[in-house]
C-alpha cells in the first residue's frame, strides 16, 4: 500500500511496513518460513524437553531440497524407537536446524531430537536453537554440556550417562496404606517407591522403570535381626516376645524412622551377573553412595493375628528420598 502525502508543497510516497513485508514474501517465499529462535540453553537444559535422546553414528547424508542424515542408533538414553536406524531432517535454510556439514559421516553424537524450533513435521528433526547435540570421541563427550554458550566441556561418556540418566534428587512425601494393598509413588525421574504387601505388613521396594529388581535389597543387616525394609505388626508391640513366630526371636523391631539404601547398579555391576564387586562392605558403600531413604511411621492400627503376631490394618507414614549422581 502506498500513501501520498503533501509536505511543504511536495508529495512524498511512503510504503507501509506490512506492505513491504508482503513484497518480500512474494519475491522470496522462503522468507515467510525462515528460522528465527532464541538460544534455549546447554544440552542438559534443552534435552529435558526433547522426546528422544540417542547416541548414534552418522551413516550417510542426503543433501538436496530437504536434506536428511541417516543415523545408526547405538543407545537410547530417553524415549524409544522401533529399530536401530533413523532419518533426521536437517537444515535447508527455512527451518531451525543445523546443516549436514556439522556431522561428518562416521562420527558419533549424542542427539536430542525434535527439540524446540526444529519444526519436525512428520519425522525426526534436529534443532539449532540450543545445544541439542554433543560429540562423542575417544570415550569422551564434548560440547556445551551444562554451561553457557562460551564454555565447551569434556566429560567421560560413562559419567555423562550417569549424570544424565540419574540427576540429583531430594523428595519428601506422605501416604496411607490399607492392609493387603500396595502403595506406589514415582520419584527421581526413573524410579518408583513401593510398599509391597506381605502377609503381616509390607516390604519397602525401590524399582527402576523397566526393571523388576528391588534396588534396595542390599540394605543391611542381612542376618540375626529384622531388616528395616520389612514392616510387620510385631515391630510395634510393647512386648515383641508376645509374637512367638517373630524372625530371629528379636527383642525389638527396626528403629523409627527406618533407613534404607538403593542404587540402579544393584543387579547389574553390584550383586548381579556383571558384578565386579564381591565384598559385602564394598557393595553397601557403593549403594549408599547413590541413594538413601527414610520411612517414618506416623500412625498405625494393629489387629489380632496368629500366634500373638498382630497384623497391620492401616499405616500412615512419611518418606524422604535423596540420591543421584
Amino acid at each position: 500500500m502506498f500513501i501520498s502525502m503533501a509536505m511543504g508543497g511536495r508529495k512524498r510516497t511512503i510504503v507501509t511496513a506490512w506492505s513491504f513485508l508482503a513484497a518480500l514474501v512474494l519475491a522470496n517465499p522462503s522468507f515467510a518460513v525462515s528460522c528465527s529462535c532464541d538460544w534455549k540453553g546447554p544440552f542438559w537444559v534443552v534435552a529435558q524437553d526433547a522426546p528422544l535422546v540417542v547416541i548414534g553414528k552418522i551413516i550417510r547424508h542426503h543433501p538436496g531440497k530437504s536434506p536428511t542424515m541417516e543415523v545408526w542408533v547405538q543407545e537410547t538414553l530417553k524415549g524409544g524407537i522401533l529399530d536401530s536406524g533413523m532419518s533426521i531432517q536437517m537444515g535447508d535454510g527455512m527451518h531451525c536446524r543445523p546443516t549436514l556439514d556439522v556431522f561428518p559421516v562416521g562420527t558419533v553424537w549424542i542427539l536430542a531430537v525434535n527439540g524446540q524450533g526444529s519444526k519436525p513435521g512428520n519425522g525426526w528433526a534436529l534443532s539449532h536453537c540450543g545445544e541439542y547435540w554433543l560429540k562423542v570421541e575417544g570415550g569422551d563427550v564434548i560440547g556445551l554440556i551444562d554451561q553457557d554458550k562460551k564454555q565447551a566441556k569434556k566429560m567421560s561418556l560413562s559419567e555423562f550417562k550417569n549424570r544424565f540418566l540419574y540427576p540429583r534428587f531430594s523428595e519428601k512425601f506422605s501416604g496411607r496404606v490399607e492392609a493387603g494393598a500396595p502403595f506406589r509413588r514415582a520419584f527421581g525421574g526413573r524410579f518408583e517407591f513401593v510398599l509391597e504387601p506381605m502377609p503381616e505388613g509390607w516390604e519397602i521396594v525401590i524399582r527402576e522403570s523397566g526393571r523388576d529388581e528391588n534396588l534396595a535389597r542390599l540394605t543391611p543387616p542381612f542376618h540375626f535381626m529384622p531388616n528395616p525394609r520389612e514392616i510387620e505388626g510385631w515391630h510395634f508391640l510393647k512386648n515383641p516376645s508376645a509374637c512367638a513366630d517373630r524372625p530371629y526371636q528379636a527383642d525389638a523391631g527396626p528403629t523409627n524412622p527406618r533407613e534404607f539404601i538403593f542404587s540402579p547398579e544393584v543387579g547389574r555391576t553390584i550383586a548381579g551377573p556383571d558384578s565386579r564387586k564381591a565384598a559385602i562392605d564394598e557393595n553397601i558403600e557403593a549403594v549408599k553412595k547413590f541413594g538413601r531413604g527414610e520411612l517414618a511411621v506416623k500412625k498405625i492400627k494393629l489387629a489380632p493375628g496368629r500366634e500373638g503376631c498382630p497384623r497391620i490394618e492401616w499405616l500412615e507414614f512419611s518418606v524422604q528420598l535423596d540420591g543421584g549422581y
